[in-house]
């Protein structure tokens, strides 16, 4: 035993290797381009964990039970929560200070997780792509490595102590827990790929393989012994891993399984050494030792920096570059000298650090509610807040149409108002009157019929056509599905769309228009603006419908509604709901610093595919609505909010033409006129229809 407690003193070339591992991470998320498979570097320093906590926990093998476990606890303790809470309070207030408000509850939501190491299974319930937007403005998203850590902290020493770290079995046991994970990491993979990287399960086997090949070592594993190759293969793997690992491609199982081998070759070398050298050039070494004592202070509180840079200036220029790199260092070297160096040297004693643990996370935790709630958006700084003027808000618009009354306040039935004719709008004051003798226009749906209200304006004031309006917000316009809305049965807006199409039926005339818009990419589609699987609540006779019986549902219903409308020779003209961004403009606006025209969108326009199969799923649809119904009309404004098959918050001449993420602004409304016109002209449904 003499022997294994020399080989689990310190190691120089251990703290090498977490160099290398915290570089390489911060190299990628400075520039991915730079080190593409930089974010192997969390793999790597996976498994010096497992070989690391494990021999913490041999070295103490001689105490009871109870000791070695409290014993454990209060050194990760003392190794990560000082400078995690100080780096989770700082980045909280920064995010009140320079991220717009309208992004930050959700962030606030996630410094909180971070405090008890639970971020790693938030980001995957939100179904955050770790190499996509939603990871790349979190300045968080980054804790999610520690939450996995933590976790195997909580579980490894109770699994060391149950099978008996210094029995043999103890070594099949946790290599077949390993395959175990490595399996279930492979399946996730291919199947659930934001499981497979986030969760603790999918990760064990990468940790757990450094503890095994600690205890093969004290076992008197010696397989390399005296040969370079070791080594060398090490290097040559490492190399590997960093330049050539895809995210694309089997992350993290096998994409994972070259820097976990490469580390565990490192780690061989250097347990036969008899010089723990990690490199012949001992200037190179000394860099990366440095590096590697500092590496945790640097991995938390680099990627706070990175963030906040991109909401406020961007980091596109060298000089960017090094302000980012110092700001980094700097902050980690203070957290590291004036935090958890003198926590780690000078420890108090168990109670008292477990009550000022406790202490710590409470205050903060207090301290992160606040900047949530009561001050949210009162400190901020920034010079992004909404670049969304009041008059491009088509709902600031009161009314909408100059000369009417027509506006969402007094032409809508409110959320959970039953529907009646005391409830419903009344006409009279919800009208723009056209010329006598020409057709109406009755729009009807939700919020995405009233941002179309500009463009009727323009197109009514040609074709002198009048133009009614209601809409209830968030309501699919179907007698036959109830949605979901604040998680409850939304049947009122059933009771809505069922009133309205027969109130529509009662009053129109032969050639008069029915126009019904709604948010059917919310309500139809398979998946959402960040390509997630749609889980929007829709039902039917109180059954939960899957997206392809919502449609057929859809599509049924309102093929019914065609039938009532033609018995009286009205028109019904159904729009393809526009096409959604990724985030709010405000997103947009901020990056466009950092990637001004990225694939001929806005770094947060969805890929091309994924608004091309939304909106394709939508015509579809439309289409099987509209088949052999003569009366059913399809408009789709798709192609006209396109460039180069992506979403554009601006038009190319810098005008806004979305509000939201998935509405129109009042420019980007009345900019689809023309195309409305031709629309209707070709569509022969402009002609005046003398009653």
């Amino acid at each position: 035993m003499s022997e294994a407690k020399r080989r689990i003193n310190y190691r120089p070339d251990i703290d090498a290797m977490r160099g290398i591992a915290v570089l390489a991470v911060f190299i990628y998320h400075l520039n991915e381009a730079w080190l593409p498979g930089g974010f192997a570097g969390v793999d790597i320093f996976f498994v010096i964990s497992g070989y690391v906590v494990t021999g913490s926990l041999i070295g103490h093998s001689t105490e009871t039970p109870w000791q070695q476990l409290s014993g454990f606890y209060l050194r990760r303790i003392r190794r990560i929560l000082p400078n995690l809470l100080a780096s989770v309070g700082v980045t909280s207030l920064g995010i009140a200070l320079l991220v717009p408000p309208t992004e930050t509850r959700s962030l606030f939501g996630d410094a909180v997780k971070a405090l008890y190491g639970w971020s790693n299974n938030r980001f995957a319930a939100k179904a955050t792509d770790y190499f996509g937007l939603d990871s790349n403005l979190n300045p968080l998203s980054h804790t999610w490595s520690l939450g996995v850590e933590e976790q195997f902290y909580l579980i490894f020493p109770l699994l060391l102590l149950l099978i008996g770290v210094g029995r043999r079995r103890a070594i099949p046991i946790l290599l077949g827990l390993s395959l175990a994970s490595l399996g279930l990491s492979l399946w996730w993979t291919r199947e659930a790929p934001i499981l497979a990287f986030f969760l603790m399960p999918s990760r064990f086997w990468e940790l757990s393989a450094g503890s095994v090949l600690l205890l093969a070592q004290l076992q008197g594993f010696k397989a390399g012994s005296g040969k370079a190759w070791l080594r060398v293969s090490g290097y040559g793997l490492l190399l590997l891993a960093l330049f050539k690992t895809s995210a694309q491609q089997g992350f993290p199982a096998p994409g994972a399984l070259t820097a976990v081998l490469a580390t565990l070759l490192l780690l061989q070398a250097g347990f036969l050494a008899a010089s723990q050298r990690f490199l012949p050039w001992r200037w190179l070494e000394r860099v990366l030792v440095a590096c590697g004592l500092l590496s945790y202070s640097l991995y938390l509180w680099h990627w706070p920096v990175l963030i906040f840079l991109r909401w406020t200036y961007g980091i596109d220029r060298v000089w960017l570059y090094l302000l980012a790199i110092g700001l980094s260092f700097g902050f980690a070297w203070l957290a590291y000298v004036l935090i958890e160096q003198p926590v780690r040297r000078k420890p108090l004693a168990g109670p008292w650090q477990w009550g000022l643990a406790l202490a710590a996370i409470g205050f903060t935790w207090t301290g992160i509610d606040a900047l949530a709630h009561p001050f949210r958006g009162k400190l901020f700084l920034g010079s992004g807040l909404d670049p969304v003027p009041k008059l491009e808000k088509i709902a600031e618009h009161r009314p909408v149409i100059v000369g009417t009354e027509i506006s969402d306040a007094s032409c809508s039935v409110a959320n959970w108002t039953p529907y009646s004719t005391a409830s419903r709008t009344d006409f009279k004051r919800c009208i723009k009157a056209g010329r006598p003798g020409a057709a109406e226009i009755f729009l009807l749906g939700d919020s995405h019929a009233h941002h179309l209200l500009p463009m009727l304006d323009e197109v009514t004031n040609k074709s002198k056509q009048t133009i009614t309006f209601t809409f209830k917000s968030s309501c699919l316009i179907s007698p036959d599905i109830t949605i979901s809305f604040d998680n409850k049965l939304y049947e009122p807006c059933r009771q809505f769309a069922a009133g309205e199409i027969n109130r529509a039926v009662e009053r129109l005339q032969p050639g008069d228009i029915v126009l019904i818009s709604t948010w059917l990419n919310k309500q139809l589609a398979d998946i959402d603006g960040r390509g997630r699987p749609n889980d929007f609540p829709v039902y039917v006779d109180g059954r939960k419908l899957s997206p392809a019986k919502v449609r057929e549902a859809y599509i049924a219903s309102t093929r019914k509604i065609a039938k009532q409308l033609a018995e009286k020779d009205i028109q019904l003209v159904l729009v393809v709901d526009v096409p959604v961004l990724a985030r709010e403009p405000v997103v947009c606006e901020a990056w466009a610093k950092l990637l001004p025209n990225r694939e001929g969108g806005t770094f947060c326009s969805p890929s091309a595919a994924i608004t091309a199969e939304m909106q394709t799923t939508l015509r579809r649809s439309l289409a099987q609505v509209a088949k052999g119904l003569p009366n059913v009309h399809i408009f789709d404004p798709t192609d006209y909010l396109l460039f180069a098959g992506r979403v554009q918050h601006r038009r190319i001449d810098g005008t806004l033409q979305y509000a939201d993420s998935h509405h129109l602004s009042y420019s980007g409304s009345k900019d689809l006129a023309a195309p409305f016109q031709r629309f209707l002209e070709a569509q022969g449904l402009v002609a005046a229809n003398p009653r």
